[in-house]
């Protein structure tokens, strides 16, 4: 069944697919499909299209008379508990008036179904701006969403108790350790073969020397800081804007209770990145950098939020910031290009470097 060009713009999709044929990631047929849209009574189903890019989920877009949703296919790791401890989340905030993606549940109630061996659900679809936006009043907007988000799962937190994730998206300094000494034999394989092998070496051994004087500290300082349930992937791609007003924060696959800093540092990722690219080749240090636009950042997170980040947590974050970048070099050569995925993450080693070097950078 093709797409018309209207649903393809609709759904971000690229209007030279809109010919083929209408198979999902899961390699649905329209009436398979039909069998799970009538699990949620939605009705016919008059269109579907071609998967969206995700990292762990399937997820597939598809049309009723009663509206446009999306198909999620979970990965096989995920089980039960886990997904309705996700969806009540996800209940939580909609019936908060937090702007999220809605679960949709069957008359009888139920949020999921499934296909083979895989969880299935289905959410509504948020119309949306295409791409990421990385300009300060959209990263603004998200630091204010991220504090009411935090205060919103705090309470939720009394509601229901927490089913951890089985997958995470970080790793401990002790792991991260492993996976850089396991980097470093996929590479050391490399030279003589890839023409930057040598290069991406260089960084993966400079990543180990920066997590080193992390790991006696890492533990200790980590449980002392304040623990919540937090989002876990909180970054750009997943939050959803119509011009600079957010429409929805999405993908909670890895809300889980721990140190809250993890949602900020991870988010500043992005923000740092922004930074950097603003001023281009223009830059004379680092520390020319515009900091207080970051800064600015985390008072208006403190501002939304139930609880102003504290001392010792932005004491702190200089740390978790690099500790989280590190991490990411760490995990590039499980792609399927080891040595490009390598040097592309770690172009701005040299920063984060110097971020985790700055110990006053946040403190007000």
């Amino acid at each position: 069944m093709a797409a018309t060009p209207e649903f393809v713009q609709t759904l971000r999709i690229d209007p030279a697919m809109h010919g083929r044929p209408g198979r999902t990631a899961l390699q649905l047929t329209l009436a398979q499909l039909q069998r799970i849209a009538d699990a949620f009574d939605l009705g016919r189903v008059i269109q579907m299209d071609r998967p969206l890019d995700t990292q762990c989920n399937t997820t597939d877009p598809f049309k009723t008379g009663q509206g446009t949703f999306m198909l999620r296919a979970r990965h096989g790791e995920e089980y039960v508990e886990r997904v309705e401890y996700l969806h009540f989340l996800i209940d939580y905030l909609h019936g908060n008036g937090f702007p999220t993606a809605q679960v949709v549940r069957s008359a009888a109630g139920r949020s999921w179904t499934t296909w083979g061996e895989r969880l299935v659900e289905v959410h509504r679809f948020i119309p949306h701006d295409a791409g990421v936006h990385r300009d300060w009043r959209r990263m603004n907007a998200a630091a204010t969403a991220l504090g009411d988000l935090h205060t919103l799962l705090a309470k939720a937190a009394g509601q229901r108790m927490p089913v951890p994730p089985e997958m995470r998206n970080d790793a401990t300094p002790q792991q991260c350790w492993m996976l850089l000494n396991e980097s470093e034999a996929v590479l050391s394989a490399q030279c003589g073969i890839h023409p930057q092998a040598q290069e991406a070496l260089g960084i993966v051994r400079r990543a180990r020397e920066a997590l080193e004087p992390l790991m006696n500290e890492y533990a200790r300082i980590i449980g002392s800081l304040p623990w919540t349930i937090i989002h876990g992937d909180y970054h750009f791609w997943n939050v959803l804007y119509r011009a600079d007003h957010i429409e929805a924060v999405v993908d909670f696959d890895f809300a889980q209770e721990r140190e809250r800093l993890f949602d900020i540092a991870y988010s500043l990722q992005s923000v740092i990145t922004h930074l950097r690219f603003v001023h281009g080749p223009r830059l004379r240090d680092y520390g020319s950098l515009a900091w207080d636009n970051v800064r600015l950042w985390l008072d208006l997170y403190d501002e939304s939020s139930h609880m102003a980040l504290t001392a010792a947590e932005r004491g702190w974050l200089p740390f978790e910031i690099l500790r989280v970048f590190l991490v990411s070099i760490a995990t590039s050569t499980m792609q399927e290009d080891p040595v490009d995925t390598v040097i592309r993450n770690g172009r701005d080693l040299g920063l984060f470097l110097w971020i985790g070097d700055q110990r006053n950078l946040f403190r007000r």
